[in-house]
């Protein structure tokens, strides 16, 4: 992640410029909100990581379809919005507001929203064959979250972990319409699926804690439930047995095999744009690296480093 934040630094760094000014046109404290939540989600300015899929994937798919850099650039603004608007949402629906209070929340949301239609309607009119994809893939999300908890996420079902991140894929079916390619979208739809899989399974590893309580929504959980575990569905899942499994039941062996296949299928595809492949892979790299931080721990622990080790080492993973 630390590399693509240092490839792409400046284009990053210009896409939220140009999005908090598109937004300065809503005043007063809630246009102050909106702004604040786009410095918030700007990686070059907070240097930490993200997700960057959102906003760099109509730079990845444009260099594959020779996209002209306004268009890119109004894509990539409008996929900043797009971004913090689902997220609001996601916030609401689990119980927060990020911050500014459930109305303030909402009416930002709907004005984020608002500013994402504006920039992607300077290209594709209302009766541009990119809406038909666009209700394709929300609907896609809506599916995704309204059976968060009920449906057990699967490691394993590639589509279905990124159906939450669905409407990222917009923009780049947008760039295939407008570079005449459209036969061209199923394959995209293919390779970002891929890579948003990955990166919802390095999500679900990082938060496995947080989504215990409620552990269908988790993929990683399952995996440890069924793969490593071999838990009856009825069985209580308790955090013991989740350390456990990381450190004495290969779980992260596991889980780096799945987003290493996931990254194999991808890299073979046509539409699989240079930059999609390498995010898919710095995801893969970031878990190689904790389950080799997880491997250490239990070899010191091993070798007489005492459980007193052990429990200073497992808050870190």
């Amino acid at each position: 992640m630390e590399q693509t934040l240092s490839e792409h630094a400046g284009e990053i760094a210009a896409i939220f410029a140009d999005a908090a000014a598109g937004a300065a046109r809503y005043t007063g404290t809630l246009g102050e909100s909106i702004r604040s939540l786009i410095v918030r989600a700007d990686p070059s300015a907070q240097g930490r990581a993200s997700n960057y899929i959102a906003f760099l994937l109509p730079t990845w798919m444009g260099e594959r379809t020779e996209a002209p850099a306004e268009l890119r650039r109004d894509l990539a603004a409008g996929n900043v919005y797009a971004m913090l608007h689902f997220f609001l949402l996601d916030d609401l629906m689990d119980g927060s507001d990020a911050g500014l209070g459930r109305r303030q929340a909402l009416a930002a949301g709907q004005l984020l929203h608002a500013l994402f239609l504006e920039r992607y309607g300077r290209h594709y009119p209302p009766d541009s064959p990119l809406w038909e994809h666009y209700r394709v893939y929300l609907a896609e999300w809506g599916a995704a979250v309204a059976e968060e908890g009920i449906r057990r996420a699967d490691p394993r079902e590639a589509r279905a972990l990124a159906r939450k991140s669905a409407p990222v894929k917009l923009c780049a079916a947008g760039l295939l319409l407008s570079s005449g390619a459209p036969a061209r979208i199923a394959g995209m739809e293919e390779a970002v699926d891929l890579a948003l899989a990955s990166l919802q399974l390095a999500d679900d590893w990082a938060d496995w804690r947080e989504d215990l309580p409620d552990e269908r929504c988790n993929a990683f959980l399952t995996l440890v439930r069924q793969d490593c575990l071999k838990l009856p569905e009825d069985a209580p899942l308790e955090e013991r047995q989740v350390l456990q499994a990381i450190y004495h039941k290969e779980a992260l062996d596991r889980l780096a095999s799945i987003v290493s296949g996931y990254g194999e299928r991808l890299a073979v595809l046509p539409e699989a744009a240079p930059g999609l492949v390498r995010f898919q892979r710095s995801i893969l790299l970031g878990i190689e690296q904790d389950r080799q931080a997880a491997k250490e721990t239990t070899d010191k622990l091993a070798s007489g480093g005492g459980f007193s080790y052990f429990l200073s080492k497992m808050q870190d993973l």
